[in-house]
């Protein structure tokens, strides 16, 4: 969705609302919406297409959220570009000629996973990029070669410091695999609505890179497309037959801005996009029925 921008006004952030989760409107409802999607998943479980899902939901205005099997853990896997990004501008506040910093592409690094869902416009080896483009290409087209050069290129006590101060849990050598669950990574994107790590500007620029993701298989397929979805996902295939694929973000129903964060395991990446798409269509129609 093309995003209007004008010189006065930040879209995608809105950093009055912070203090504000007093209002208790519409709790009736989200009951009613989380033992929907319950038993949608009680369904997919029992028959086996998926095996665990998480979801986390939260409404931005007011504050009312619901989780379930919100301290399942899973691994972040492609999520984990965000607090990459972060890390980034936290120090271009200080000094942003971090962004404009050139960085060739000259060999592939190491330790670049294999992606299931291919980028359409990868980096090129042989070119050089900016710090800034690196960027672009991990959030929008969640690059894990951008990922490694960006990783290769700070010291990665920066990245852990971000996860550190927002309380989220924080790989070391010995973290399993699956170490994070969704309401730690909402944390994310809780921080970024309302510009309370970055400032203002950065914060608003990180959710307009996330609004532009080329994934388009989850939490946004079946919303209408005039809605902006500022979302990451992570997909991983921990072992043979066993994936697991997330899609987490902020959809700005209008006037209504929420946050959905649905974690998946099971034996098909199909069958996983599948559920997280009809989670997230549930919840839209449920807004639907709620604000019109």
């Amino acid at each position: 969705a093309d995003l209007q921008k004008n010189s006065t006004a930040y879209q995608l952030i809105n950093p009055l609302y912070e203090c504000n989760t007093g209002e208790n409107y519409g709790i009736r409802e989200l009951s009613s919406l989380k033992s929907k999607i319950n038993d949608y998943i009680n369904q997919l479980t029992a028959n086996n297409s998926v095996s665990d899902v998480s979801v986390y939901y939260r409404d931005l205005n007011s504050g009312p959220w619901f989780g379930i099997n919100q301290h399942d853990v899973f691994t972040p896997s492609s999520l984990l570009k965000l607090p990459v990004m972060m890390a980034y501008y936290k120090m271009a506040e200080a000094d942003p000629s971090v962004l404009t910093k050139k960085i060739k592409y000259s060999v592939q690094p190491d330790g670049v996973i294999a992606q299931n869902y291919q980028t359409n416009n990868p980096i090129v080896l042989g070119q050089v990029y900016t710090v800034e483009q690196l960027i672009e290409s991990m959030i929008i087209g969640s690059d894990n070669v951008a990922l490694r050069l960006l990783e290769n290129n700070i010291d990665n006590k920066k990245i852990d410091q971000i996860t550190i101060d927002l309380g989220i849990t924080t790989a070391t050598n010995s973290t399993p695999d699956d170490f994070m669950d969704v309401q730690e990574y909402a944390t994310l994107f809780r921080v970024l609505y309302y510009s309370t790590y970055l400032n203002k500007d950065y914060s608003e620029k990180s959710l307009e890179l996330l609004s532009q993701a080329e994934f388009k298989q989850g939490l946004v397929a079946n919303l209408p497309k005039n809605i902006t979805v500022a979302h990451k996902f992570g997909e991983r295939e921990v072992s043979s037959g066993v994936h697991q694929l997330h899609d987490c973000g902020i959809v700005y129903y209008p006037n209504h801005p929420y946050l959905l964060c649905v974690m998946t395991k099971g034996p098909s990446f199909n069958d996983l996009a599948t559920t997280i798409q009809q989670i997230s269509g549930k919840v839209y129609s449920e807004a639907k029925r709620m604000y019109h």
